[in-house]
């Protein structure tokens, strides 16, 4: 982790686990989050998801303030403690770090450790070479006031690829099934597939299970 670098730490974990050490990283992990999040101000959000049934297919979106609450946490017990078991239960793992473009949470903090009603919704998209910035652009006059008509959508949180500035990530989360319904009904989401269209050229969408999903609450950040 680059010290000297400013804004906040956005971060997408790509990890596949041993099937028989699912229980022991799921435990770890909520314990991880749960504690992290009300002891560490500067740890914003974390969501530790899966892909698959079998919940072998892990990804976990992660967002400090800054770098130095990064090393807060890294040095902390709990994530000790998690790291102790993701040794032995991690088999293959990716980091994508990400550069954040718009980071926008519901007033309210979030703490689900259930794998109850939300519904996480990861969207990988590759812009069209040269279309980075447009792309940009169309995101921030669709995207930006979303939450706010919305409250059904807890979350929204868009960056880059930083080593690819034309691989760009788009992680939602939502209360509810209905929600993400009126989401992809809304005029603005509409506004956003017409004006984006001509400038991608693959869009990966995976819908994600959630296991923790904790965050401060508040969260508005345009970069």
């Amino acid at each position: 982790m680059d010290s000297k670098q400013s804004g906040p730490l956005f971060r997408l974990f790509k990890l596949k686990i041993a099937a028989d050490q699912r229980a022991d990283f799921l435990a770890a992990g909520r314990q991880n989050l749960l504690t992290s999040i009300v002891d560490e101000p500067g740890t914003l959000a974390m969501y530790a998801t899966h892909a698959d049934e079998a919940g072998t297919e892990n990804r976990v979106v992660e967002v400090y303030r800054d770098a130095p609450s990064y090393d807060v946490h890294a040095h902390s017990p709990q994530f000790a403690a998690f790291r102790t078991v993701a040794k032995q239960a991690v088999v293959q793992q990716e980091v994508v770090s990400l550069t954040p473009v718009l980071l926008l949470e519901q007033p309210q903090p979030l703490q689900v450790s259930t794998n109850v009603n939300q519904v996480v919704r990861l969207l990988e998209v590759t812009v069209k070479s040269g279309q980075a910035a447009a792309y940009r652009q169309v995101l921030l006059r669709t995207m930006q006031d979303v939450l706010a008509t919305e409250p059904g959508t807890l979350t929204l949180k868009i960056g880059y690829v930083t080593s690819a500035p034309q691989k760009w990530v788009i992680f939602a989360v939502f209360q509810d099934v209905a929600a993400e319904q009126k989401h992809s009904q809304s005029a603005a989401f509409k506004q956003y597939q017409a004006d984006s269209q001509p400038l991608v050229s693959q869009v990966t969408s995976t819908r994600l299970f959630s296991d923790t999903l904790v965050q401060q609450g508040g969260l508005v950040f345009k970069g």
